[in-house]
């Protein structure tokens, strides 16, 4: 039995855990302009090493959503963030271009860990009535997170290097574990049990509709956000002219405003149903709005002058952040607190592979035409693209009845 009253220490340390995530994850895009010349790498080279991260991320979103489900999401998270912390530190100390690579890996496998996880915890222990507002705030870390790391992390490499940089943010994380220590041994045992219960088997779980449809449209949103993530400070460096120092301050700007506009509509979302509003009609709103804005934005900021380019940006920020709380609040009531561990691992999986895609595609489409413009476009279009997977594919927004294997009772 869920409490009504939402667990506020859990919620601020997964979106602590979620920053953390972020922040050591995207080292490697603020390191990106001095590793460039640094190492000697080509645009496309640049763009491989900058996906590497998701070559391991990617495939094991389905193996950490059965370790969640099956295993307890809370020691499943604390687990993978030791790891990733330690990965981070391992990139930092690496000799050559194949170390860092194979730390970008072995990050990638520990923070495969985060979003099945959590989602898994939120949907065993927030009600409905929360939870837009619960996963706003655990999506609001993972919008500070590329907002800090890249201030702090901007401010630590111009002054001490990358290799510091890395070091230094990846020491730091493992503080978090002492907080979420105490969160297993306060409540380890509700989380347990219901981890633990059977639920359905992932080719139920394949089997929805709304899984594909939710897959297509969280892809489509994530290349935008990996082309900014990934390639934002050296299209801002190289195509805009920036420098290093405004560089880092207006990406961290643009993952800011992401970032309020994520808590804004958490808590706009879960207004609009206390006041009758059908969580169909709420999620899919948002879904398609921020879908349509982003694509504009990029689209139209591409053609612009630098102070109308700014604007565009920022205004795209809004517009992602508007898409957070939806989507995982979608995948919560779509999968329930037997089926959320698994549903997300395969729907991240997939749309992960935009974090593969989009630096490679990027390099490639920088190196024919010299310019960043064309890489921008295209992530325009792909985050238009997703209004499919939103307005057509997915079904009416309603918890699956899923059956026990053994027994044929709906669970």
């Amino acid at each position: 039995m869920r409490s009504t009253r939402a667990p506020y220490a859990l919620i601020v340390l997964l979106g602590a855990a979620l920053m953390i995530n972020y922040v050591d994850r995207g080292t490697i895009s603020t390191a990106a302009p001095l590793l460039e010349r640094q190492l000697d790498l080509t645009p496309s080279q640049l763009g491989w090493v900058l996906s590497a991260f998701f070559w391991a991320y990617v495939p094991s979103q389905p193996l950490m959503g059965w370790f969640t489900d099956r295993l307890g999401a809370a020691r499943v998270l604390a687990a993978g963030f030791a790891l990733w912390s330690v990965a981070t530190v391992l990139a930092g100390v690496s000799a050559g271009i194949a170390a860092l690579v194979g730390a970008r890996l072995l990050m990638g496998v520990g923070e495969s860990v985060t979003y099945p996880s959590a989602l898994a915890l939120l949907a065993q222990r927030v009600t409905d009535r929360h939870r837009a507002r619960a996963t706003s705030v655990l999506q609001l870390g993972g919008m500070v997170g590329p907002a800090l790391g890249t201030f702090l992390g901007g401010i630590i490499m111009v002054r001490f290097g990358w290799r510091a940089m890395f070091i230094s943010l990846g020491l730091a994380s493992l503080v978090w574990l002492i907080p979420w220590s105490r969160q297993l041994r306060s409540a380890p045992a509700a989380a347990h049990v219901v981890s633990t219960a059977a639920g359905p088997s992932f080719i139920d779980i394949l089997r929805q509709r709304g899984l594909w449809g939710t897959v297509l449209g969280n892809f489509c949103s994530n290349y935008a956000f990996y082309f900014v993530f990934t390639s934002l400070p050296l299209y801002l460096v190289h195509e805009r002219g920036l420098s290093l120092l405004s560089m880092t301050r207006l990406t961290s700007g643009f993952f800011l405003i992401d970032s309020l506009s994520v808590l804004a509509t958490g808590w706009l979302l879960d207004a609009w149903i206390r006041r009758g509003a059908s969580a169909n009609r709420a999620y899919k709103s948002a879904l398609v709005l921020s879908a349509a804005g982003v694509g504009v934005c990029l689209l139209a900021s591409g053609g612009a002058a630098l102070p109308g380019a700014v604007a565009l940006l920022l205004a795209a920020a809004v517009m992602d952040g508007v898409n957070a709380p939806a989507v995982c609040s979608l995948v919560q009531h779509f999968a329930g607190p037997l089926a959320s561990g698994r549903w997300m691992g395969v729907q991240n999986a997939v749309a992960n592979v935009a974090g593969m895609v989009a630096p490679v595609v990027t390099g490639y489409l920088v190196e024919a035409t010299g310019h960043y413009s064309a890489a921008l476009w295209l992530a325009g279009v792909v985050a238009l693209v997703g209004l499919v997977g939103w307005l057509v594919i997915v079904p009416p927004v309603r918890p699956v009845a899923w059956v026990m294997p053994a027994t044929g009772a709906a669970l």
